[in-house]
């Protein structure tokens, strides 16, 4: 017993020496954005809203969402004063679904997949955005798609600091981390190879599918994913099934569900699951087709 322990703790600081460089890494890359960027990146949110050329203004916007640090909890007031002050809902669907998808934090740490997955990763949660908010130009014009009638605007009553800001990322994220590289480590000693071969690597098209479904139960936080999505893809999960993962997770992850409805509302929080879950199959089938051709 007291072997068996010994030696997943050992598994657990191997799993930490490999991916703890990326999660500091992203902790401060977060916070610096966080501290020194989220203003501007306020203020240009709001300037968007003059913009004459559709396409431009929504890169922009999509672009700015994953620039921002902030959880979607942090999002909403901020969707909510931008809807105030006249932004058009096209540009704040972008920005939503590209925070929600990614931020500096979570971008610096995916490089611990490899940067091919972190930077696919960022282009994706950069095309789902712009789609995302084409699709609302296109099909809710002259429709209300946010409910924010009901939200005041959040004002910050304590100044943020670097180190603060950094102490509070620190303590949000390495509960999850611990979480992640122990099921990491348990996985890579106890569960068979070839069980993650025979889930993901035989069916490529069926690996897509069960990636996006687990993902809604065993997404909690962005980085405690990483240690598992690592440890499934040198057992045998494919790009596809990765990145479906990836992307599917932080949109049914159940936090931001409820933060969702709330300024969407019942009918159009089913558009923005549906949205969201058939954007991450259909990339993970994408991937998956041009991979093997190549």
């Amino acid at each position: 017993m007291i072997h068996e322990i010994t030696m997943l703790l050992g598994s657990i600081w191997l799993q930490f020496q490999h991916i703890g460089q990326y999660w500091a890494l992203g902790l401060v890359a977060g916070s610096l954005v966080s501290v020194f960027l989220s203003e501007k990146v306020a203020k240009r949110m709001v300037a968007l809203a003059s913009g004459s050329f559709w396409l431009l203004p929504l890169c922009i916007a999509a672009a700015l969402g994953i620039v921002s640090p902030l959880c979607m909890y942090g999002t909403v007031p901020i969707i909510a004063a931008f809807g105030r002050k006249g932004v058009p809902q096209h540009l704040l669907a972008a920005f939503m679904i590209s925070s929600i998808l990614l931020n500096p934090n979570i971008f610096f740490f995916t490089f611990a997949l490899g940067a091919n997955i972190a930077l696919m990763r960022l282009a994706l949660c950069f095309m789902s955005g712009v789609l995302a908010g084409s699709l609302v130009l296109l099909f809710f014009r002259n429709k209300a798609l946010f409910s924010l009638e009901r939200f005041a605007q959040a004002e910050c009553k304590q100044k943020k600091t670097f180190f603060l800001d950094l102490f509070k990322a620190f303590r949000i994220t390495a509960p999850y981390l611990l979480i992640g590289i122990t099921l990491a480590a348990w996985f890579e000693r106890y569960v068979p190879p070839e069980l993650i071969a025979g889930m993901f690597g035989a069916k490529r098209g069926l690996g897509v599918l069960f990636a996006t479904v687990i993902s809604i139960p065993l997404y909690v936080c962005g980085g405690g994913t990483i240690p598992l999505v690592r440890a499934w893809m040198h057992t045998g999960m494919g790009t596809g099934d990765a990145m479906a993962f990836l992307l599917a997770g932080p949109a049914v992850k159940i936090n931001n569900l409820s933060a969702v409805k709330m300024i969407l509302g019942g009918k159009h929080f089913m558009l923005y699951l549906v949205y969201n879950i058939v954007f991450a199959i259909l990339v993970g089938w994408a991937i998956e087709f041009f991979l093997s051709r190549m």
